[in-house]
């Protein structure tokens, strides 16, 4: 052998070596982030020179963790002079003892550029499965026009200054969005994930605000419950209140959105994509924007496949009764958009949502014990249906 041969053998083992030491990154919580928009969240909530107590609750747990911040939607970067976790015990209370702050490359504090989004370094915290913990970010200096996530329903709790773990949050100002988190990953050496690309009925309007009973919510309890045997799989809700797959409804247009929102994330086994009521319930032209959604969802398809991962497909659920939305025309293109999903080749499996939560007498519209009342979202009642049902068929094909 050569000694130009023995030196890339050697060059190819160590490389190897290093990759295995490399901890191996699932992600357990995350949500998509996108503009703030004034209709629903008010200008003033400038973050500088305030304590952003913010409470996830994760799917699967682990040894060590990592905080993903974004500020990709910002034009101006964000100055924050340190962040800690901490097990949550009841709404803005946590575990004084259980606190620890995080470090980006060595340090507390972090400036996260416009456009640009950061990871903390590993952090030493056990974390459990299903439990809820929460992220307080001391900002020092933050835009005036945030990188949020609107559709939290979950409460995050605002003071002026700089806060410790000691301090008391019971006085805090209360707005559901969250500012700025994007991810939370787990070292886990048998885990995988499952990222689900959807709108508001995946983002949960309707369910109950701090309840965690949005459907990915239910899936995750089900397939993450202490009696399973199954590997653990941690579920990753990248739902955007009216996003829609073609155009610019709320956050960017999921055909857009896609690498960053779900091929990015870590751990990925499978995907799902759930998307296109707002893109049907607001056309002019049904049976073209069917033809384009399912354009996109083939170039989604194949891109997760190029990498490995499992797709499946949900039904686009029935709308009739939802003011602005139905037209007999668009509930055409539904179903054309439907067939589709349930026949093409190209998925490996299929979340029939539409079949499951459609009224048997009138297959055109929800379940009236289901819906909430605008004839388009769930109530808690069918979020739990469906959570308990896509745990089924993913489980079933694992």
């Amino acid at each position: 052998m050569t000694t130009k041969k023995i030196l890339l053998l050697l060059w190819t083992m160590i490389a190897l070596t290093v990759h295995a030491q490399q901890p191996r990154w699932v992600g357990t919580w995350a949500c998509a982030p996108q503009t703030v928009d004034k209709r629903y969240m008010p200008y003033n909530n400038n973050m500088s020179d305030r304590s952003v107590r913010q409470i996830v609750k994760v799917s699967i747990g682990g040894e060590a963790v990592r905080l993903q911040l974004s500020n990709v939607f910002s034009s101006q970067p964000v100055e924050i002079r340190s962040v800690y976790i901490a097990h949550s015990t009841d709404s803005f209370s946590i575990h004084r003892l259980s606190a620890r702050y995080l470090h980006f490359s060595g340090r507390r504090s972090v400036t996260i550029p416009a456009g640009q989004s950061v990871f903390s370094d590993e952090l030493k915290f056990r974390l459990e499965p299903m439990e809820r913990v929460a992220i307080t970010i001391n900002y020092y200096r933050a835009p005036a026009l945030p990188t949020v996530h609107m559709g939290s329903r979950t409460t995050s709790y605002i003071m002026r200054g700089l806060t410790t773990p000691a301090t008391r949050f019971g006085k805090a100002f209360r707005e559901d969005h969250w500012f700025n988190i994007a991810a939370i990953d787990v070292v886990h050496a048998e885990a995988a994930s499952v990222a689900i690309i959807g709108n508001s009925i995946t983002d949960g309007k309707a369910s109950t605000t701090n309840g965690q009973d949005r459907w990915p919510d239910i899936m995750s309890d089900v397939l993450n419950a202490p009696h399973r045997k199954a590997r653990p799989t941690g579920v990753l809700n990248l739902g955007i209140g009216n996003n829609r797959v073609l155009s610019v409804g709320l956050g960017e247009a999921a055909r857009d959105r896609f690498d960053r929102d779900i091929l990015a994330q870590r751990g990925v086994r499978d995907v799902v994509v759930f998307e296109g009521i707002n893109d049907l319930g607001t056309t002019a032209n049904p049976g073209e924007t069917a033809r384009q959604l399912i354009a996109e969802y083939q170039k989604m398809i194949q891109k997760a496949h190029a990498r490995g991962l499992r797709v499946f497909g949900g039904t686009i659920m029935p709308f009739r009764g939802c003011r602005g939305y139905y037209t007999e025309a668009r509930d055409a293109a539904r179903r054309q958009v439907n067939d589709w999903i349930r026949t093409t080749g190209e998925l490996d499996g299929v979340l029939d949502f539409d079949a499951l939560m459609r009224d048997p007498s009138a297959p055109d519209q929800l379940r009236r014990e289901w819906q909430c009342g605008d004839w388009l979202h769930p109530n808690p009642l069918g979020y739990r249906q469906m959570g308990e049902y896509a745990a089924r068929v993913l489980a079933a094909d694992n």
